[in-house]
C-alpha cells in the first residue's frame, strides 16, 4: 500500500503542475480503494461503488466515437463463441493496455492483414498462441486433445513447448509459469475451469462475484472479460479470454459474453447506416442489438403517442 508520505508528494506534485486529470485519477484510485479494499470497506460500500462506478466512467471515459451511433464502450454481449474463429492482428499481443481503448476506431488493414505484419510488442511466444485461426493454434489443439481424446497434459504439444520455453530460459511464456510445477499447477486449474464450464455455462467476471464481495474496480473487472475487436465487416476478433473462449467452443456452449474494444472505421458506417435505418447485411449481430433495441423503443414510443 502506498504510504501516506507518498500520497502527499504525489498530489502536491499534480497541483504544482496542475495537472487536474491526475489530480482525477489519484482520486478516483483513493475512492476506489476506500470503498472496495480498505478496512473500512464493507458490503455496503462495494455495492455503492458497483452503483457509482459504470455511471462515472461513462461519463469521463474519452472514446472515438460520438453521437447517436456511439455504443456504450462498457456493454457485454452474449455471443455464440463459434462466431469468434480468428485473433485481432492489430498488434501482439493485443490485450497490452487493453483498459485505454475501450470505445477506441481505428482504421487500415490491421484486421485482414497476415499475423506476421502485425507489430509487435514482446510478449509470449507467437506460436504457441497463434495461427490462421483459433482452432488451429496450438493451444486450442492441445486442449481439445486433453479434454476430448484423455491425452495426459505432459503429453499435449502445447505444454511440452511451454516446458521447453521455460528450460530454456524464457520468461513470460504462461501467464505467471516460472517452472514446471506453475506449469502442471495451471493444467490443473483449467482442469476445474472446464468443470465449472461445463455444469454453470461460461458467466461474465461481473456475475461471478457478488457484487458485496467484490474487490476489484469497475475497469479491473471489465478487461478480465472475453474481449473482441470488430474487423470492417463486422468480424469478431479474439483480442483476449482465449483459455475460455477455447473451453467454450470445446463444450460447445451457445453463448459467452463479450466485451468490446477497438472497432473497424467502416464498421461504425455501418452502426451510422443502422442508426439511420438502412438495411444491413447482418441485422443480428450483437454490436448492432443497442441501436435496434432503441429504434425498437421509439417506434413503440410513437405508436404510443399516436
Amino acid at each position: 500500500m502506498t504510504s501516506v508520505t507518498g500520497i502527499c508528494r504525489d498530489v502536491a506534485t499534480a497541483v504544482w503542475n496542475r495537472d487536474a486529470r491526475e489530480l482525477e485519477r489519484m482520486a478516483r484510485t483513493a475512492a476506489t480503494d476506500a470503498m472496495l479494499r480498505s478496512p473500512v470497506a464493507s458490503p455496503h460500500s462495494r455495492e455503492l461503488y458497483s452503483a457509482l462506478a459504470p455511471r462515472y466512467y461513462r461519463r469521463r471515459y474519452q472514446t472515438d466515437i460520438e453521437g447517436p451511433v456511439a455504443p456504450d464502450p462498457f456493454k457485454r454481449e452474449r455471443v455464440d463463441p463459434a462466431r469468434v474463429e480468428r485473433f485481432t492482428r492489430r498488434v501482439y499481443p493485443p490485450w497490452r493496455n487493453r483498459r485505454q481503448l475501450f470505445g477506441t476506431v481505428r482504421s487500415g488493414d490491421w484486421d485482414r492483414r497476415p499475423h506476421a505484419d502485425a507489430p509487435t510488442d514482446g510478449g509470449p511466444p507467437r506460436r504457441l498462441f497463434v495461427a490462421g485461426t483459433i482452432e488451429d493454434t496450438l493451444l486450442f489443439r492441445s486442449l481439445d486433445s486433453h479434454f476430448n481424446d484423455g491425452i495426459p497434459w505432459a503429453e499435449t504439444k502445447f505444454v511440452q513447448e511451454v516446458l521447453n520455453y521455460l528450460a530454456a530460459g524464457r520468461e513470460h511464456v504462461w501467464h505467471d509459469c516460472e517452472s514446471e510445477s506453475d506449469v502442471y499447477r495451471r493444467c490443473r486449474r483449467l482442469d476445474a475451469y472446464y468443470r465449472t464450464l461445463s455444469r454453470d455455462g461460461c458467466e461474465s467476471q461481473a456475475e461471478r462475484i457478488d457484487v458485496a464481495e467484490r474487490e476489484r474496480g469497475f475497469l479491473d473487472v471489465l478487461e478480465n472479460e472475453i474481449i473482441v475487436d470488430i474487423g470492417r465487416d463486422g468480424e469478431l476478433l479474439l483480442v483476449s479470454g482465449k483459455h475460455r473462449l477455447c473451453l467454450s467452443r470445446l463444450l460447445e456452449l451457445p453463448t459467452v459474453p463479450v466485451a468490446f474494444l477497438v472497432r473497424h472505421g467502416d464498421w461504425i458506417a455501418t452502426r451510422r447506416a443502422v442508426a439511420d435505418g438502412e438495411s444491413v447485411r447482418d441485422p443480428a449481430h450483437p454490436d448492432l442489438r443497442d441501436l435496434l433495441a432503441a429504434q425498437s423503443e421509439t417506434s413503440a414510443n410513437e405508436v404510443v403517442a399516436a
